[in-house]
This record gives structure tokens, sequence and C-alpha cells, in this order.
């Protein structure tokens, strides 16, 4: 995942939990996730999660997304759930506020008269060793806004968006605008269903800067979560067949079809190139997402190493941007079998036939085997922030400089042993004679790694937020998910060393990030950073509080969202 977008996105879900499937629901649920066929049996619930493995929170902060799976195939598919963010920052607030001054006063306020001072009112946790957290759990029906059903087995999720400033016709002084499409890779179809959502960012394009008027596909842009377009007939049916990407070979010039077993998914700074881990296969899949049109299968690359997992974006270097300087999009691959690190690239062929091209690869040697590699993100907030502060003089330098010496921090999970492998990925520039001499022609990038921190056992994913430090600021973190131990370890990037480590249910799966600035009591802004973490194995979702300025809650699950519920097989 490239952090230079802060809202949470989940790549790749699938296989976190192959561990535990015999457990779950019995071996006669492997391997059907190529061939199980829609639209059989019971529709699955909309207001209930089912075997969760990603959550995104929309750039605006406006919306919760929430991918079911269906996993143990007790209904007809899985959901995609498009929860009111804003109204749940609200009950999160409040509950805990009431707990952490309830921790303060003298003596003590009881855990249970915070829980029943809410409204509706909860009750103390009675059930501890099926979920964490001091209260019962909030029922979320009330938060959802749009519900779509998909195919069975959904492994994540990805969140493209324009340029919205792009100018598309000069002459015109035409603009791309606004624009946002949900990505998610379907095991059982398999396919990768797409959405088109409102795009809830603040954007102003122009000189002197415009706000750009908000838009939204389904009608209403001022209620974001309303809005979980994929052609369905009415609100929770199944989506149109015309949203399955790579379903039907009539819609790419070569004919193709998906392969099995989706799982990884990235999409670059421009929206425009999507690549796909297939892990059975050894094979990766490049999906082009036109903005005047619908997305299509373009591309497949086999003979890769083994078992590829996870696919992260490479940031775009904004000297690249601003000079319309030749550059293909780069994509990094993490591999179960193999210790190898890949980057690959998106040639878009003029439109014509795009493809993707293998560039530099890296061992991975930081630890005793590393063959096992699962998650990877890919962290260019500093580079960025050097970019900001390059002004007008000299800008193109300062851009070239802050792209040069800032290189992107890669991180990965690792699980042989456990452990988060710490690299970093430099970029290079191509030079060549222009009118005003020597000038940038092109870049390239080259992985390395150097470091690891050692995880618990079972490291899954990777993602990069924030956390409100004893400051009071926005500080960023690594964190990494140990879904057989039932941990987040908090990774301090500047300080190179794990500050938290939360405690979760049986199965953390996906996490996501809300974090910004909010009104207090004050009257004045205050930052704010909370975590939501999919359970897998008991399908809720956990809600933690990451401001280390609350004593009560700081790294924790404070609060439930959905009731709690075992896999069938083991109630």
């Amino acid at each position: 995942m490239s952090s230079d977008r802060t809202f949470g996105r989940v790549r790749f879900a699938a296989n976190h939990y192959a561990a535990a499937t015999i457990a779950l629901v019995g071996s006669s649920i492997v391997g059907l996730a190529g061939c199980f066929t829609i639209a059989e049996g019971v529709p699955p619930p909309l207001d209930e999660f089912y075997y969760p493995t990603g959550v995104v929170v929309s750039p605006g902060r406006t919306t919760l997304y929430v991918v079911n799976s269906d996993f143990d195939l007790q209904y007809s598919g899985g959901t995609v759930q498009a929860l009111d963010l804003v109204a749940l920052r609200e009950k999160g607030r409040a509950l805990r506020d009431a707990l952490n001054e309830g921790a303060s006063m003298q003596p003590p306020r009881a855990t249970a008269d915070a829980c029943a001072a809410q409204s509706p009112a909860l009750t103390a946790n009675d059930n501890t060793t099926l979920y964490p957290g001091p209260c019962s759990p909030v029922a979320f029906g009330q938060y959802v806004k749009s519900v779509a059903t998909i195919g069975a087995f959904a492994s994540g999720a990805t969140l493209a968006l324009t340029n919205p400033c792009e100018i598309v016709d000069k002459d015109k002084g035409l603009i791309r605008g606004r624009g946002a499409r949900l990505f998610v890779p379907v095991r059982g179809d398999p396919s990768v269903t797409y959405f088109d959502v409102t795009d809830d960012r603040d954007v102003s394009c122009g000189s002197p800067a415009m706000p750009l008027e908000r838009t939204s596909p389904c009608g209403n842009p001022d209620d974001p979560a309303a809005c979980l377009s994929c052609g369905a007939a009415t609100n929770g049916e199944r989506c149109s067949s015309s949203y399955l990407v790579g379903k039907d070979p009539s819609k790419n010039p070569r004919g193709l079809t998906l392969p099995v077993e989706p799982v990884g998914i990235d999409v670059d700074d421009r929206g425009e190139s999507i690549v796909v881990a297939h892990q059975s296969d050894a094979t990766v899949s490049l999906i082009v997402n036109r903005w005047d049109s619908t997305p299509m299968l373009a591309y497949y690359m086999t003979g890769l190493s083994i078992g590829p997992t996870d696919i992260a974006s490479l940031p775009i270097p904004r000297i690249i941007e601003e000079n319309g300087i030749d550059y293909t999009p780069g994509f990094v691959v993490s591999y179960r079998a193999a210790p190898e690190f890949t980057l690959l690239r998106y040639e878009d062929d003029g439109g014509a036939r795009p493809f993707l091209t293998r560039g530099a690869a890296s061992g991975v040697a930081t630890t005793a085997s590393a063959t096992d590699s699962r998650g990877v993100a890919v962290d260019g907030a500093a580079r960025r922030a050097c970019e900001d502060a390059c002004g007008e003089a000299d800008r193109n330098a300062c851009l070239r400089a802050c792209a040069e010496t800032h290189p992107l921090g890669v991180y990965m999970a690792n699980r042989a042993p456990a452990a988060l492998v710490i690299g970093r990925v430099e970029t290079k520039f191509a030079e060549g004679a222009g009118p005003n001499g020597v000038e940038v022609t092109g870049a390239y990038e080259l992985p390395s790694f150097h470091d690891s921190v050692p995880l618990a056992f079972g490291a899954s994913r990777i993602e990069i937020g924030h956390v409100v430090d004893t400051q009071g600021r926005l500080s960023r973190r690594v964190f990494a998910v140990t879904f057989d131990s039932r941990f987040v370890f908090s990774y301090d990037p500047e300080a190179r060393r794990v500050d938290a480590i939360i405690r979760t249910g049986r199965g953390p799966h996906a996490i996501a990030f809300d974090s910004g600035e909010e009104m207090g009591s004050d009257g004045k802004m205050h930052p704010y950073a909370t975590m939501y973490v999919s359970h897998f194995t008991d399908s809720y979702v956990g809600v933690v509080d990451l401001d280390m300025n609350n004593r009560a809650t700081f790294g924790s699950i404070y609060m439930t969202l959905g009731q709690p519920v075992p896999p069938k097989g083991s109630q």
C-alpha cells in the first residue's frame, strides 16, 4: 500500500487464515473458492458482519466500507457494506470519553457505569473469552447506509481515486474532476468486483484555488455512505455482472478471464493501473481503470516465483507528475514460498494493449529463512513532506533532491521467523540534454532490505497509520497484524522500536485508520486517531483508541461493532 493516501485500504486478505481452515469449517471447503456458483442458498444478512476480510476508510473520512467473505458458504454470497463513519465516530467518542473520565475519578468509577451511560445503554462485557473490550457489543445496523451482495470468498479491497485537477482538455480548460471506485477481489467468481462510490475528499483546483463541487454517482453527494453503485437493482441485491471485471473475455482485446485465487491488490497514485496477485498460479494480473469508461482486465503475467501474496504500489515522485516526465508506475510483490521481493512496472502502451514488465528484484536476507512473506506496505510520507516544502524558486531541483534523498520505506510481514522486515526503495533518475541544459528524462526504483523486528507468531499484514503522541500530534506508525497470536504491533519508524502491542480477539484480519482533527468541548480542534480491526474468526469489528493521552483506552479495543459469533463448527 502506498501511504501517501492516508485513508485505510485493504489490499489482500486471503490465506492469513489458511491454518485455521480445517478448524473452522472442515476440509471440504478447501478448494471451493474457484468453483462456487453464485446465487445459490440463502441471501446474506445485510446488517451483520460475516467473516469480514476487508475494512476501508474513505479519504474524506465519511464512510467505512466493510467486506464480508461468507467463508463457510452459509449464504448465497458475501457483502460489501457502507457505514456512516461520521456517526460511528461520534458514538465511539462518547464511549471513549466516558471510560477515560471514569478511570480518572477518585475513586475510579466502575466500567459498568460508563457502559450504562451510553445511548442506548450497554452492559459490561461478560464474555471476554469471545471478544475483548469493556462493554457489550454495539448494534451497528443503524449505521449501515448501503449494502451490495457479491460472490463468496472476497479477499480484500482497494480504493482508486482520480487526480481531480488533471487537465484533460487544455483547449477547453477541462479538468478530470472527482471520481472514486472501490475494487474487491472475489475468489468465488473469480473476479474483481468494482463499485462507483462518492469521492468525499476536500478538493480545490486552479489558481487561485477554488473548491471543487462534490458529486456522487448515486446523485446524493451529501450522504456519501449511501452510495455503493454496482448495477444492483435495489439495496442489498447482487451486483450486476457488468461490474465483475475478468468474468467476460469479450470485454478485453486479449480475450482474457481473470485467473483463480485473486488475493493481493493495489492501485497506482493515478487510479489507472491495478495489479492483483494470484497466489496459487504464481501469476499477477493487470486491470486498467479508465475514468471515462469501465475497468478492464488487460493482461496477466505468469512465471513469477511461487506464492505471490501481496501487492503495494510505489508513490510517484512529484517531479514526474508536474513535468510530464516519462515514467511507468511501479508495484512491488511479496511471496509466500520465495525469499524474494519483485518490482513490476505498468506500461500503458499508448492505451492500446497495456501490459506489465519486470523491474528490479531484491532478496530478503534479514531473517533466517525469509521465505514466507505476507503483507507489505510502502511509506512515502518523508518524501511527500519534503516535496510539500518546495517553493517556486528552483522547484524542480528541490523536487528531485527530495526523491533522491528520501527513499521510500518498505515494511513486510514475514513468518520465517515471525518478523517485520524493513527496507527501502531508492529512486534513480535518467538524464538527457534539453533546451535548458541537462534535464530529467525518466526514473526507476531499486529495492533493498536491511533490518527486521521480531513479531509474534502468525504475522499477516502491514499498514501505515497514525497515533496521537504524548505531545498531542499525529505521529506516523507501522502496524503489523499477527493473525494467529491475536496482536497488532505498533512500530515507530523514527525511534526504530515497537511502542505498543494491542491485544485483539481471535483472527484479526484487516485494519483501517480514521485519523484527523475534530472539534473538542473547548471549541478548539484536536487530533484523533482510531483503528478499525475486522475479526475474521468471530465476525465483528473492533475499535481501537490510538491516542496515547487516553490512559484508560489507548492501545485497546474499547468498542465492539456487531455481535461476535463463533464459527458454526465450534459452537
